[in-house]
């Protein structure tokens, strides 16, 4: 009887304990103050992805935000008025970084581009 009371008071710890992720989060930063970034926060127990939102405009500085998320979709969009990504990981920490992010967008690279090719004309 005493063997049967000790294995269900183990069970029923080991059924308590719940792993919960670590992120790194803030509401909006630059990726210059990266430091402004480094809070680290315990997930609630059903979120399982750290994500970190980026956004930079076409002449500014890039802000980015980082959160605990129950699901997360990377992605990268870039165009005319700046660059976007989103990226996820699910170990503790991971997202210290910033992880995957645009360093050049389509509008720099097309202007790069056009001014080398005024350059070459007017040589």
């Amino acid at each position: 009887m005493a063997a049967y009371a000790s294995i269900l008071l183990l069970a029923a710890l080991c059924i308590g304990t719940a792993y919960s992720l670590q992120c790194y989060t803030c509401k909006v930063a630059t990726r210059n103050s990266n430091i402004n970034c480094e809070t680290v926060t315990t997930c609630p127990s059903n979120y399982n992805y750290c994500q970190t939102n980026s956004a930079t405009p076409v002449f500014g500085t890039t802000a980015m935000t980082k959160s605990c998320e129950i699901s997360c979709m990377m992605s990268m969009a870039g165009g005319f008025m700046g660059s976007a990504s989103v990226s996820c990981c699910s170990t503790d920490l991971c997202n210290t970084n910033g992880g995957i992010s645009i360093r050049s967008s389509y509008s720099t690279i097309f202007l790069g581009t056009l001014v080398m090719l005024i350059r070459r004309s007017l040589l």
